[in-house]
């Protein structure tokens, strides 16, 4: 009887165990940075952008079920490469710095680094779309304040950073803030005199600041990928996949269109 009895409780523990490894394999788990619109935003409790609505189609394709950890853009590589999510989808900019710890997937979407200015910079807003010239204006004010998301190639391309390629402006201060919107609003209230951020944040957050302007030079040409663990072949190769059947059927360029 006592055999009867454990037989049966180890067949229920081995029930358990298995429904236990089945509900964790049909998820997987997303590093994100909430604060950067159109790409990644909350509404109350509602995670919504353009890389939530990929991710959710990611996860669909795979048939699993999409968690998303929210958390400070500089802690998503990390986080990635350490195994505490299975991805990151943050408008990642896929670079040789990144590349060294993470494994990208192809790219899902071009973006460019633009300045944002106040509608009085009179001497800023002459240069128009000419990228060189509004370098040399830049690197001409001495002491002039630049706002950035801390953490974002916008931050890199101000401070100059060896790895991504970028000289920086010697003569500027730069200030990094938690999300673009506590930057343009800085640059409002006079705090700094500029604003170095993504195109497509740019356009959005300067709607919401009538005292600013987004000009319409590019800094930089970039690509943003999902990110995994170095070395994940299985997955990287499943979301890449997952990609490809969203170009080819029209869901990735209908996401992005949906936010513009």
């Amino acid at each position: 009887m006592q055999k009867l009895i454990w037989a049966s409780l180890l067949a229920i523990l081995a029930v358990i165990f298995v429904q236990g490894c089945s509900k964790s394999e049909e998820k997987i788990v997303m590093a994100t940075a909430a604060e950067f619109p159109p790409f990644e935003y909350k509404e109350g409790n509602e995670f919504k952008g353009i890389d939530v609505e990929i991710a959710q189609e990611v996860a669909k394709i795979l048939g699993k079920t999409l968690e998303i950890k929210d958390m400070e853009f500089d802690s998503v590589v990390s986080a990635v490469s350490s195994a505490n999510v299975d991805f990151g989808a943050s408008g990642l900019t896929i670079n040789e710095a990144r590349s060294k710890v993470v494994d990208f997937t192809t790219s899902y979407y071009n973006a460019n680094q633009v300045v944002i200015i106040k509608n009085s910079d009179s001497e800023l807003k002459a240069v128009g779309d000419n990228a060189a010239e509004l370098i040399k204006a830049i690197n001409k004010k001495n002491g002039i304040k630049i706002g950035v998301q801390t953490g974002t190639t916008g931050a890199f391309y101000a401070q100059g950073d060896k790895d991504w390629g970028f000289e920086g402006f010697k003569n500027a201060e730069v200030k990094g803030f938690v999300n673009g919107s506590l930057a343009v609003s800085a640059l409002e209230n006079g705090q700094i005199d500029i604003v170095i951020i993504d195109e497509a944040p740019a356009r959005l957050i300067s709607r919401n600041y009538a005292n600013t302007e987004v000009l319409s030079a590019y800094l930089t040409e970039e690509r943003y990928g999902i990110a995994v663990k170095k070395g994940n072949q299985e997955l990287l190769d499943s979301i890449n996949q997952a990609l490809e059947k969203m170009r080819t059927e029209g869901v990735l360029d209908k996401i992005i269109k949906k936010y513009y």
